[in-house]
């Protein structure tokens, strides 16, 4: 019998684990309800959730009290990681996800292995697993794939309304450049301390994030990969965003690496949290206000954020 991945074991595969969610921007289908492809089922009262984004959203939802276990990249709210923890959501074990008896798994199609999800299906768990396609209305259709296994679904069409409407305003309010030189040229590093630099290309979620607020990506590869002080210094970013676990200090390396960057010359190098700014799940509005009043420290309307921004950091 697997046993089930101690709390304080969270952070540590975190931000590795981030690496291997994030080469791949979509997935399909939109939602699959392993279980369930005919008929009703009855409400859910002890729900597994493997995917940070869909752990977010069942507290958004009002539906927190169902949860029985999550997995090691649901860290937000505290109170999940306080939750029986069934390990990461790409080395699950069905010994320990059954060991919480659950009447339902809700993932995404990044978790496995595949037979993983057999096993379960076998055992009778229904599972439902949500389309990870990295958008606002990506996140739109989470939330109501998500409330609807739930049921839930009067609840999901007022968070939807919320945060499309939130995004939404947002947008509108991102400063218009007369010309493609006026746009902020970011570097997104993931991973960054000892193991060195990782820098998101194009086809990642840091991309997509990116491109979202207004912003364009230095890095032009796809995927993730190391990048040297040299190759930062020629990539010549005006910004750069260092993704860490609870958005922790830039590390002294990773700034002495970057100390040659316009970023680095005009003080625009800035630790944000991981989870916040690529899990693209209800807290989409949040961090795309947090990037913009870093991107446009200009614009009056992200000043308060910025400010919020700065003592958290």
């Amino acid at each position: 019998m697997a046993k089930l991945r101690v709390l304080s074991g969270r952070v540590l595969p975190v931000v590795a684990g981030w690496l291997g969610c994030l080469l791949v921007v979509c997935s399909s289908p939109t939602w699959a309800d392993d279980d369930n492809k005919h008929g009703a089922v009855n409400t859910p009262r002890r729900v597994v959730s493997i995917d940070g984004s869909i752990t977010e959203i069942i507290y958004q939802l009002g539906a927190q009290d169902r949860l029985v276990a999550v997995d090691t990249t649901s860290r937000f709210p505290k109170a999940a990681t306080e939750l029986p923890d069934v390990g990461y959501m790409r080395q699950l074990s069905a010994e320990g996800i059954l060991s919480m008896q659950p009447d339902l798994v809700l993932t995404t199609q990044a978790a496995g292995p595949e037979v993983v999800f057999t096993q379960l299906q076998q055992a009778g768990v229904r599972i439902v697993r949500v389309d990870n396609n990295y958008s606002l209305q990506g996140v739109l259709d989470k939330i109501t794939s998500v409330a609807e296994a739930l049921d839930k679904e009067a609840e999901g069409r007022a968070l939807v309304q919320r945060i499309e409407s939130r995004s939404r305003e947002l947008l509108q309010q991102i400063p218009v450049n007369d010309s493609p030189q006026a746009t902020p040229q970011v570097m997104f590093l993931l991973g960054a301390g000892g193991r060195g630099m990782m820098a998101a290309g194009e086809n990642t979620q840091a991309d997509v994030m990116l491109k979202l607020v207004g912003a364009a990506n230095t890095m032009s590869y796809s995927g993730y990969k190391p990048v040297s002080a040299e190759g930062a210094l020629q990539a010549a970013p005006e910004v750069v965003f260092v993704a860490q676990v609870g958005a922790a200090a830039v590390p002294t390396a990773v700034l002495q690496s970057l100390a040659m960057t316009p970023a680095s010359q005009h003080d625009r190098i800035f630790s944000v949290d991981v989870s916040l700014m690529l899990g693209f799940g209800p807290r989409l509005p949040e961090a795309m206000q947090q990037l913009m009043a870093l991107l446009y420290p200009r614009a009056g309307q992200f000043e308060i954020a910025r400010k919020q921004h700065a003592v958290g950091m």
